[in-house]
């Protein structure tokens, strides 16, 4: 039962998703330790618990990507003791029960890596998965085409998960495609559109804003000229939200 008198202990580098009354908060790093529990937060009453997870759970702990699309919570990467991972985990909230979706391997895309954007997006009637960016190994191979890895680890890959058929895909991306990236926001706009702002290169801290639109097979990018530029590019955004 959950109880007020429980606390979490100190911790960083993890995520919480809202799933109906409840937050459920997976792993994080502190005090030399990668703890690798669910913790759920019941928001009406305020009272925290530690909650018994059964299958098998996420390798990453920390910097993973996390989306919640219905009753289950999607776990992309991360890292674990040691290494960055390219897992895709799910974790059902009525079952507490954890499903390996796609193993952490080497020799396939996406790179492992962690700090990644998350969302999903629908395509006729279909959720997928859309990851973004990321820091990882710099050494990957194979790398995904037109994207770009820098010598610190970081890339500007994009990829496809589709729920239904537990596959990756690799869409063609136009526009204004960012440098490799780590560490920004990936915000959901429309079921097939998503704004991101700011992250980490290998030069600066950035403040540059994309707009992004998905199709079933691309991508395309769009970034917005500083506020002293034209206010065009937010027009065509939004005229395009509009008419989808």
């Amino acid at each position: 039962m959950a109880s007020k008198n429980y606390q979490p202990v100190k911790r960083s580098s993890h995520s919480t998703v809202k799933v109906g009354d409840y937050l459920y908060m997976w792993g994080g790093y502190g005090s030399g330790v990668d703890y690798d529990v669910m913790e759920v937060y019941h928001l009406p009453t305020g009272a925290w618990d530690q909650k018994p997870t059964t299958g098998t759970p996420p390798p990453g702990t920390r910097a993973y990507s996390i989306m919640a699309i219905g009753k289950d919570i999607y776990y992309f990467g991360g890292r674990g003791v040691g290494s960055y991972q390219n897992s895709l985990h799910c974790f059902n909230v009525d079952s507490f029960k954890w499903r390996e979706l796609s193993a952490s391997c080497s020799d396939r895309d996406p790179m492992k890596k962690g700090y990644c954007g998350i969302i999903s997006v629908h395509f006729d009637s279909e959720h997928y998965l859309v990851i973004i960016g990321g820091l990882g190994s710099s050494a990957k191979t194979p790398k995904q085409p037109d994207a770009q890895y820098s010598a610190d680890g970081r890339c500007n890959e994009i990829h496809y998960y589709r729920i239904s058929s537990d596959q990756w895909i690799s869409p063609v991306v136009t526009g204004d495609r960012p440098p490799p990236i780590e560490d920004f926001t990936l915000t959901p706009v429309t079921n097939n559109t998503a704004v991101m702002f700011g992250g980490n290169t290998d030069n600066r801290v950035s403040n540059k804003l994309y707009m992004i639109s998905f199709t079933k097979t691309s991508v395309d990018i769009l970034e917005v000229p500083n506020p002293g530029g034209s206010a065009l590019p937010f027009l065509r955004f939004f005229i395009y939200l509009l008419i989808i």
